[in-house]
């Protein structure tokens, strides 16, 4: 799993001497079958005129992929210069576009993408004694820290003089626990900010949530999505099992309530457009903020071969500089390739019903950022 700051020490590597490939592949299981994404790699270097510049780094990669393919998810990113020893590799849930690069500088944007362009979930698992921080990303989990206090007194069987001080002893007992859990929520909070978390899930015994609730601050309640019973010694698997529903749920709630937003923004004309040309005039304008699609949505049409402009009208020529213009199957590729280039936010809408109903608008919309 990567973080900003990693993509950003990539950013900062230039060299005049050498170059770094940069390869973003698609290895899901229907490409691993008859090594069809060994093919594809093949396909994306013909063309690449600095191909013998670093065959070297070819070589390697190609390796890579014939003898590490059993490990795979389902997209691989490498960053390669065998010249400066740099060699760096993320496995990844997500899907990519196949993209190969080769250049001075390692190619980061579609990682810069991912991270703008998908929610993460904090988990914290907690207890009396220890906590566990957890991070959801990209259909990944990855546990980033322990909190343990060994000092917090465990309970006793009544009898004898704890029978006689029984509730002396509670009172020293939830004094030890709100203590740690206090530390604990200093240690949540820097991790939710250093991570940029939005989104929260709550797990543990039901005891230990309830007297973690009453501590928590209202900036971090707002940001709970789900609590869930668990054990504090439940695998990463265990826990990535337990709190995926209310992700999926909330993404589910998050979809709905954008489509119906854009619809009603569209048709009231409040800085939101909906249908291919609408969407494709206002990319080309640099004005949209967020770009939304149904997923698996095609739109045939023309692409100007010189300015690229695209358009789903029967035309000869470029309306815009009056070049050659190539008939495309897929606008809507061409329309998340041009909201990427930007940098704006691209949101694929998966459920069948909020599909449904964007697609009666075209299948595809804009907010706009002016």
């Amino acid at each position: 799993m990567f973080e900003r700051k990693d993509l950003e020490e990539l950013e900062k590597l230039h060299f005049d001497d050498a170059f770094v490939v940069s390869l973003f592949l698609n290895v899901s299981p229907q490409e691993r079958k008859k090594q069809a994404y060994l093919s594809k790699f093949k396909n994306l270097l013909k063309n690449k005129t600095d191909y013998n510049a670093c065959k070297e780094d070819i070589d390697k990669i190609e390796s890579f992929l014939q003898g590490e393919r059993e490990s795979f998810k389902k997209s691989v990113v490498v960053y390669s210069c065998v010249k400066k020893d740099l060699w760096v590799r993320y496995d990844l849930n997500a899907a990519l576009n196949d993209d190969l690069v080769i250049d001075k500088t390692p190619y980061t944007s579609p990682l810069f993408d991912l991270l703008d362009n998908y929610q993460k979930y904090g988990v914290l698992l907690v207890d009396k004694k220890t906590a566990r921080v957890f991070l959801v990303f990209l259909g990944d989990i990855e546990e980033y820290g322990i909190v343990h206090h060994e000092d917090v007194p465990g309970k006793h069987k009544k009898g004898g003089w704890f029978a006689l001080a029984e509730k002396r002893y509670e009172r020293h007992i939830d004094y030890h626990v709100k203590m740690h859990l206090k530390d604990v929520l200093d240690k949540f909070d820097i991790f939710l900010k250093d991570k940029d978390i939005r989104r929260l899930i709550i797990a543990g015994p039901d005891e230990a949530i309830s007297e973690l609730m009453g501590l928590l601050p209202d900036e971090i309640k707002s940001k709970i999505i789900g609590r869930v019973n668990l054990e504090k010694y439940a695998s990463k698997d265990e826990v990535f099992e337990k709190v995926l529903p209310f992700i999926e749920e909330y993404e589910k709630l998050k979809e709905k309530e954008t489509v119906s937003e854009l619809i009603i923004k569209a048709l009231k004309n409040e800085n939101a457009v909906i249908g291919v040309d609408d969407v494709l005039k206002y990319l080309r304008d640099k004005r949209v903020m967020k770009l939304v699609i149904s997923k698996d949505h095609k739109v045939g049409g023309f692409i100007c071969q010189n300015c690229g402009f695209a358009t789903t009208q029967s035309v000869e020529c470029c309306m815009e500089c009056g070049g050659c213009v190539m008939k495309s199957e897929d606008l809507i590729e061409r329309a998340t390739e041009m909201a990427l280039a930007q940098s704006a936010l691209v949101e694929v809408v998966k459920d069948e019903k909020d599909r449904g109903k964007l697609l009666e608008y075209g299948g595809v919309g804009a907010f706009l950022r002016f």
